[in-house]
């Protein structure tokens, strides 16, 4: 690991070392930093990782909810004094093999991290991150591209209609017309009124229109400076080296500067208050228990280390898993069907929340949630909380505290993300990293007796800061905001002059030049295909027969954790059974087993484990136009516990027990929780649609993940507990189906030392199992009808998705296309349908291993113009040029697309996962190999070839307003199917 060359001196440039602390589980260092001149603060993670990480993050306190703080962070984000391109940060991900680019609007911050594990990489990256943050063009032009604009619906005629355009705008649309978005909005103007929190910081597309460019320049000028600058990096990275890069390109050109972003506690309540808010639901439908209600609290500060993982253990107690006293209460009680949105705790405010309620109720009995909550809490309170359950509480912290993840969000972020919200807000950062002083402090208080009692006392029972948060649905909401916006803009068309219409005109005209320019990216740093790394890890494994089982070892660093995976084949269950594979996978872990009902089995999940799942998954072979259909159980357990964590393994796959009435309980909450996140799936929905109609795998993967499943869970909610007895034996044949000795195939990754116990407890296991394999008739469907289809649902924007089918991985034409993807989006789609058209995301996608390819636009404004523009990429590659330095960075992200960032606890299911689908290392290294020769005329042969022949399927997700116009527009574009 190379040194920081800083080790025992108080200051480095100019810099000062305020804290050195070390960080055992890291097997590294903490160190704390103050740029003197300008009062910058950066925290370094010194560690063995190559994967290293940068941050910088702000402070941003929004006063309204005209979405300035994220329409920032976008125009940040489109060209900068050193790099003056249109999209610097877009142009950045193709020249990049970054395992991590983005940037994240908060309600209180706005943060810019990336991680890469090339070290030409990170000095590319860090030079673009820095120059974008503090010397941002910030163009009118660019604000009105992302943020929010006039102009007329044919841009070129001042009589077809004034209309709002921008990519926030739209962006903003779409999330907030879910229910979750819509909690979160009650939440923080119920409980923090008068602070940032009462605003949206995204936006509110109702006040976006109110923001004005200058506006936005003073609020850059407010916050984005270093005296208000947060620094974080991580990993293996010569410190001083980035130091040095950050002042010469940044630091020093700024003095220090007094800002104020604090923001105050609330006013605390008197007494506690109620609220209701809409949200958009389905004209026409039964939405009579589709209500929900939250009692939440404002508790304690996010700077208090210790009160905070004190209150992180009573929401695990209280909602962790089905057992959880609360949570169980809550479902008991039949009020509602599933926990609201909004429960949990809840620390990205500087005054964290609490909050616990149900869903999937009418809206006239959320008093009667607001007493189960409070009756159940004074009963924990009068008679005491389970030790056991605050065990397997703190248990799931120290699992946390131990595994090195890249799961989600890279673990250098993870880091980032543990501390960042207590350090903005005055706190100390490394505690949140050190959690050993607080843990001890925590079972120091708890030997003195009754301390979770009198936490619940104090912070929930005795808090009048107490909001009843109702949540309820509108079938008119979406409509009713579609005419105000109409009819405001028709009012400020009113007053419009003939010379006004002719600058919207020209403002327009010249904007889509801009867009339409040619951009010279040859100022932005990039890697060479010569930077790529063409070899990939080897990763060892031992396999062990035990009885007729084959159980598949990898020995690897896994930080004292072991990760079991158990995989069986479902291709021979009869369609029936295939059906309720996303039901067993949900019954698989909430329900009862060998003689314990589900309470118990939830005890021994939290407990004894870091989580248990179970999914069904259509795998696709490289080779050949098949797949596998696999079925995983898949855990994790600290190494103490494997021996518990196998016993549970055991009971669920041989002695699993559904019971009526939980089965219904599950039921129940799987559909109120599908029903309440429809707005949020649309994407999945239409993209898995649209998939269906073109293979067999596609057909499987709707059924168990997209609309076919939808339909599925709602026909099991209408059942009664006394109609679920065919369900469990269908539940109970799937179990006695899956596995079977001669049929399950065992993947465990832990530590080398760990083999051989292992091994032995896992005897006990396959025992169990009834002997033979899994057989019967293979059962692969058809693809679904290949007509296009569009579904409703109450969304203002669209998703839209076109399909083609193409070839495998094996097939000399797959690398060409998995970077005539990435050229298509990066230089046509984003283009023409994000920065034109409005929409927040731009899509094209080679899915090699199952040979299919789509494009696809994410909360779009518009469908018959995005399928346009689907028709006019496919012409404008094969009739144009290819562009040599385009071409390059499409061949550098295909490249970083085979090549993900892993983590031990990903290698060995990935493995073997390859291995069994004949992904193996040497064709993944055959394959990437092949990708540098891609050429300009292989990109137009197999666009010709596979896209360009008119066979292709369509779906689209929209509003029902978006649909009718599209088919005004185009009668027959596609075919209406009924609302999802």
């Amino acid at each position: 690991m190379a040194s920081i060359g800083v080790r025992g001196l108080e200051a480095v440039g100019g810099y000062t070392i305020v804290r050195r602390e070390p960080l055992e589980r890291l097997e590294g260092s903490f160190i704390e930093l103050v740029h003197e001149r300008t009062g910058a603060r950066h925290i370094h993670v010194e560690c063995a990782d190559d994967n290293n990480a940068f941050s910088v993050s702000f402070p941003t306190v929004p006063n309204d909810s005209t979405g300035v703080a994220h329409i920032l962070e976008h125009v940040v984000l489109a060209g900068s004094r050193r790099f003056p391109v249109r999209d610097p940060f877009f142009s950045m991900t193709r020249r990049s093999l970054a395992t991590f680019m983005n940037a994240l609007t908060s309600s209180d911050s706005t943060t810019y991290p990336f991680s890469t594990r090339n070290a030409k990489d990170y000095m590319n990256l860090l030079l673009v991150y820095l120059d974008a943050v503090f010397f941002p063009l910030l163009e009118e032009d660019s604000f009105k591209q992302e943020g929010i604009r006039f102009e007329f619906e044919d841009p070129s005629d001042p009589s077809s209609g004034l209309r709002y355009k921008g990519v926030v705008f739209n962006e903003m649309k779409g999330a907030l017309a879910t229910p979750q978005a819509a909690m979160q909005r009650n939440l923080g103007r119920t409980l923090f009124p008068g602070l940032t929190y009462a605003n949206d910081s995204g936006g509110d597309p109702e006040h976006i229109p109110d923001l004005t460019w200058e506006q936005l320049r003073r609020f850059h000028a407010a916050h984005y400076h270093p005296s208000n600058a947060y620094f974080y990096t991580y990993g293996d990275q010569p410190l001083d080296r980035t130091l040095a890069t950050i002042e010469e390109n940044a630091l020093a050109q700024f003095e220090r500067f007094a800002i104020d972003t604090s923001i105050p506690n609330v006013a605390r309540f008197k007494k506690p208050v109620t609220s209701v808010e809409a949200y958009p639901a389905t004209p026409g439908e039964d939405n009579s228990r589709k209500a929900q209600a939250l009692v939440g609290w404002v508790t304690v500060p996010a700077v208090d280390s210790f009160q905070l993982l004190a209150m992180r253990v009573l929401s695990e107690v209280l909602l962790g898993n089905p057992g959880s006293p609360l949570r169980k209460a809550l479902i008991d009680s039949k009020i509602g069907s599933a926990l609201a949105d909004g429960s949990g705790f809840h620390d990205d405010y500087r005054e964290t929340v609490f909050g616990a309620g149900l869903k999937g109720i009418a809206i006239e009995d959320a008093q009667k949630v607001e007493a189960v909550v409070l009756q159940t809490l004074e009963k924990l309170a009068r008679d005491g909380v389970d030790k056991a359950q605050v065990d397997a509480a703190i248990h799931r912290l120290e699992f946390e505290k131990r595994e090195r993840s890249n799961a989600g969000y890279p673990y250098a972020l993870k880091v980032l993300f543990t501390f960042l919200g207590p350090y903005q807000y005055g706190g100390d950062p490394y505690t949140p990293l050190n959690l050993d002083a607080d843990l001890e402090h925590l079972e120091q208080a708890r030997r003195e007796g009754r301390f979770f009692e009198n936490l619940i006392a104090a912070e929930l029972l005795d808090n009048q800061h107490r909001g009843l948060l109702g949540l309820e649905p509108d079938p008119d909401l979406e409509e009713r905001k579609r005419r105000q916006e109409l009819e405001r803009l028709a009012a400020i068309e009113d007053t419009l002059t003939d010379a006004d219409r002719a600058r919207i005109v020209a403002d327009a005209l010249r904007l889509k030049a801009a867009q339409e320019a040619k951009q010279d990216v040859a100022v932005l740093p990039s890697l060479e295909l010569t930077d790529i790394p063409m070899q990939f890890e080897d990763v060892t494994s031992r396999r062990i027969n035990i009885g007729p089982a084959t159980v598949e070892f990898f020995p690897l660093p896994t930080n004292g954790i072991t990760y079991i995976d158990i995989r069986s084949d479902f291709s021979a269950l009869p369609q029936d059974l295939k059906d309720e594979l996303p039901l067993f996978s949900r019954v698989f872990t909430q329900t009862g087993a060998a003689g314990q009902d589900y309470v118990e089995i939830a005890s021994r999940i939290a407990g004894y484990t870091g989580g248990l799942g179970a999914a069904p998954a259509v795998q696709p072979l490289a080779a050949r136009d098949d797949y596998l259909q696999s079925f995983y159980v898949s855990g994790r357990a600290l190494d103490r516990n494997v021996g518990p964590f196998i016993d549970l393994l055991t009971d669920l796959t041989a002695r699993l027990e559904v019971e009526p009435s939980r089965l219904k309980e599950v039921i129940d909450e799987s559909a109120t929780r599908l029903e309440s996140s429809i707005a949020g799936l649309g994407f999945q929905f239409a993209l898995l649609r649209a998939t269906s109609k073109l293979s067999s795998e596609g057909a499987i993967n709707d059924g168990l993940q997209g609309i076919g499943m939808l339909h599925e869970v709602r026909r099991l909610a209408r059942l009664a507990v006394l109609e679920l007895g065919e369900v469990i034996t269908r539940l109970v044949a799937i179990r006695t189906a899956l596995f079977r000795q001669d049929s399950v195939h065992i993947i465990v990754t832990c530590e080398e030392s760990m083999i051989d116990a292992i091994a032995e407890r896992l005897q006990g296991l396959v025992g169990a199992l009834p002997a033979g394999g899994a057989n019967g008739h293979v059962e692969k469907p058809d693809p679904l009808a290949a007509a296009p289809e569009a579904r409703t649902t109450p969304l203002p924007v669209a998703f839209n998705v076109r399909g083609f089918k193409t070839v495998r991985y094996t097939h000399r034409d797959a690398p060409a296309l998995l970077v005539l993807a990435n050229y298509l989006r990066d230089t046509f789609l984003h283009r023409e349908l994000r920065e034109k058209g409005g929409a927040y995301g731009a899509m094209a996608q080679a899915s090699i291993g199952s040979g299919t390819f789509y494009m696809a636009s994410y909360r779009d404004p518009n469908i018959t113009r995005t399928y346009d523009t689907f028709d006019r990429a496919i012409t404008w590659l094969i009739e144009g040029e290819v562009a040599v330095d385009a071409l390059k960075e499409a061949i550098l992200g295909a490249c970083g697309d085979v090549d993900p960032l892993e983590s031990p606890d990903i290698k060995g299911r990935r493995e073997a996962g390859n291995r069994l689908t004949g992904f193996t290392r040497q064709e993944r290294e055959k394959f990437k190999g092949r990708l540098l020769e891609v050429t300009a005329a292989d990109l137009k042969r197999v666009a010709a070839k596979y896209l360009a022949r008119g066979r292709h399927v369509q779906a689209t997700v929209a509003g029902p307003e978006l649909v009718e116009a599209a088919l005004r527009e185009r009668p027959g574009l596609f075919e209406v199917v009924a609302p999802i």
